[in-house]
């Protein structure tokens, strides 16, 4: 049976693309920018670098405000994303059938244990890994397994009885380096065509019950 779930947060758990949505706007016409192609940024955010996001912008100058828009959104101070419709029953049940859950986020501290206590879920998750230990601990970020392994050893776990479970083909990626299970959800950032790409061991688009089936189905 697979003890150790670890969780990616944003298009996961917590349903925050249309905060970052209407942020990119607010920055595109304060910057006097071209409003960019979203669903472009949606599916590619992580290669900005070799995707052009049609912000009328040469590829290297769109990291930094991409960079500077996600800033934004961790900052606010009046405004939390949602979480996913049955996020918080899911996890109790998991944690009741005896399960140890983690998150590795590419999302800064701070803001990550916002989202924490705004919810009360400070008590569900037993380690965190975020944007700030990858500079802290020296780790490499997503799609490499150094965070992933951290969590695992810090919990005295292995990564056999481990499952990694995230929107985006590089939790998937991750997953996979550090050789646990994954599954993949499509309610966030990717689709299914690009998770079952990326190596997903199993996808899931309904809903936290059919989520929660495919890992008592890992056993």
């Amino acid at each position: 049976m697979a003890k150790l779930i670890a969780f990616d947060i944003d298009g996961t758990l917590l349903d925050s693309w249309p905060v970052f949505e209407k942020e990119i706007k607010k920055y595109s016409c304060e910057n006097n920018m071209p409003m960019p192609c979203l669903e472009t940024i949606k599916t590619y955010y992580a290669n900005s670098m070799e995707v052009d996001f049609k912000w009328g912008l040469k590829l290297h100058e769109q990291r930094p405000h991409l960079h500077n828009v996600y800033q934004r959104v961790d900052l606010r101070k009046d405004e939390v994303p949602p979480l996913f419709d049955g996020t918080k029953d899911f996890l109790n049940k998991l944690k009741k059938m005896g399960y140890t859950l983690g998150i590795v986020t590419s999302k800064p501290s701070e803001p990550m244990y916002k989202v924490l206590k705004y919810y009360n879920l400070e008590n569900i998750f037993s380690s965190i890994r975020t944007s700030c230990d990858v500079h802290k601990r020296g780790e490499k970020e997503k799609p490499a397994p150094d965070q992933l392994l951290s969590l695992v050893n810090e919990l005295q776990f292995n990564t056999s009885s481990t499952i990694m479970i995230g929107d985006t083909t590089m939790d998937i990626e991750m997953g996979l380096n550090a050789g646990s299970h994954t599954i993949g959800v499509t309610w966030g950032n990717h689709c299914q065509n690009r998770l079952k790409e990326a190596g997903a061991h199993k996808i899931v688009s309904k809903d936290f019950d059919e989520l929660l089936q495919n890992i008592i189905n890992i056993g």
